[in-house]
Formats: structure tokens, C-alpha cells, sequence
């Protein structure tokens, strides 16, 4: 496949799950609790000062991320390949009466200058790009200096057969006993040959790709108590696939 149809695909699949994505668990954000350990996490790691951030909230999808990001203050703007994720986006937006902007972009090369944003978030999304390094450099490149790339993502599928029957266990089961709510966010087996990271990646890799691009005070936090709270929620088919690990890495570009 070229970076055309890479990408193409990439749309497609996501458009189709638009109207449905926010609805599973561990994609939209359901709870006051869940929201709370989000601003915490985000706190810890933001760049200093009390003024709005410009933050970049890269392949946002619905905004869920983003929208916390606009309830603290901050000026948002969301960049997807999906136009129908963010029409959901631009729905909840309206709904919650909060102000972020939506543009239809390529996360692996955001169209802004240099030295643009504070920061640049993304979460689920290193997983899903075919060039993670070059989405890296970047996100680099668009941050002023002193500014933050600040990534949420995980290892789900770590190749193990226990955790490869547990987890096929209970797709099959949500397609079987709920067939029109049931999860199905599978690639072609073309497009995932090109994805290097289709099972998740782990924190020690993100780290690599982090000093790589050159970041600087590249800190790690540990967010499996989100997905803890997430669990709690979740069918009962659904408790049977490994939580695997789930992480917030951050790097700062050199003032």
C-alpha cells in the first residue's frame, strides 16, 4: 500500500465508527471521576504558568481529550483525518457550550509553522500511524520551545497465547450477544503490515521514539488507574480481555 491508501483506509475506518466510538468505554469519557483523573494527569505534566495554553489535540477523533482541555481554559484546536469523528466533536462542542476548533488534517504532518503551539496531545493514536517517528519530529517542530508533546497510549496485544484466546474470546462473544454495539475497529490485513505498532506500543519504545526526536525531560506516568475506573464499566464479556498497560509520556523541546 502507498501513504495514499494508507491513509485513505485509515479515514474510512473511522467514519464508519463515528457515530458509534464515544459509546465504548474506553474511548469516550463517561464519568466526573474518569474526567478528574484526566485533568490530574495532565496537570502534572503541563508546561508552567497560570495563562490559556494553545493546545493541539492531534488525531482528536470526537474530542474527548481536546474538550477537557477547553473545560480548563485552554484554546484548542483538534486535527483529524475523520470528518465524521469530528462532526461528533463539533456536536459535543456545541452541546457543552465550550470552544474548540476542528480541521481535517494528517496527524504525521500537521499543517502549522514552526514553533506554533504549548502543546500537542494525542491519545490512541502512535498505535494507528504508519510513520511514528516522523509523526514525532513533527509535533516537535510545532511546538514553541519550552513547549510539550504529550502522548496517552498502551501495549493491549502482547502477543502472548493466553492473551491472544482471552481477547478473541470476547470479541466473539460481543459480536454474537450484541451484534449492533459490539466493538469492531479491525484493519484490512494490508494496512496492518504497514502499521508497526498494531497491537499497541510499549512504553519503552514510546521512550525511544521521545529521545529520538530530541525531547528533553521525557517523563513516563503510569494511568492504570484510568483504566481501572474504565474496567468497572465495562460488560462482563469485555473484563475478559487482558487490561494490558496504558501510560502518559511527555517530552519538552529545548528552550
Amino acid at each position: 500500500m502507498d501513504e495514499e491508501q494508507i491513509k485513505t483506509e485509515i479515514s474510512e475506518r473511522w467514519n464508519e465508527s463515528a457515530s458509534r466510538y464515544d459509546t465504548f468505554v474506553s474511548h469516550g469519557i463517561h464519568t466526573d471521576d474518569e474526567k478528574k483523573l484526566w485533568i490530574h494527569a495532565f496537570a502534572k505534566v503541563l508546561p508552567e504558568g497560570n495563562k490559556p495554553l494553545s493546545v493541539l489535540d492531534v488525531g482528536c477523533g470526537t474530542g474527548a481529550i481536546g474538550l477537557i482541555f477547553a473545560e480548563m481554559g485552554h484554546q484548542v484546536t483538534g486535527l483529524d483525518l475523520s470528518e465524521k469523528m469530528m462532526d461528533e466533536g463539533r456536536k459535543k462542542t456545541k452541546e457543552r457550550a465550550l470552544s474548540m476548533t476542528f480541521l481535517h488534517g494528517d496527524a504525521e504532518n500537521p499543517p502549522f509553522p514552526d514553533n506554533h503551539f504549548d502543546v500537542v496531545i494525542n491519545r490512541h493514536l502512535l498505535w494507528t500511524l504508519p510513520n511514528p517517528e516522523t509523526a514525532l519530529k513533527s509535533w516537535k517542530r510545532i511546538i514553541k520551545p519550552g513547549g510539550r508533546v504529550i502522548i496517552i497510549d498502551g501495549l493491549w496485544n502482547d502477543k502472548r497465547l493466553k492473551s491472544l484466546i482471552c481477547r478473541r474470546c470476547s470479541e466473539y462473544l460481543g459480536r454474537i450477544l450484541y451484534p449492533d454495539t459490539a466493538e469492531n475497529l479491525d484493519y484490512s490485513p494490508q494496512l496492518q503490515q504497514n502499521l508497526p505498532h498494531i497491537g499497541g506500543i510499549s512504553e519503552a519504545k514510546a521512550v525511544i521514539y521521545f529521545k529520538n526526536a530530541g525531547f528533553e525531560d521525557i517523563i513516563t506516568e503510569n494511568l492504570m488507574h484510568i483504566r481501572k475506573n474504565q474496567h468497572h464499566r465495562l460488560m462482563w464479556y469485555q473484563k475478559i480481555k487482558p487490561m494490558g498497560t496504558y501510560y502518559l509520556i511527555s517530552g519538552t523541546k529545548r528552550a
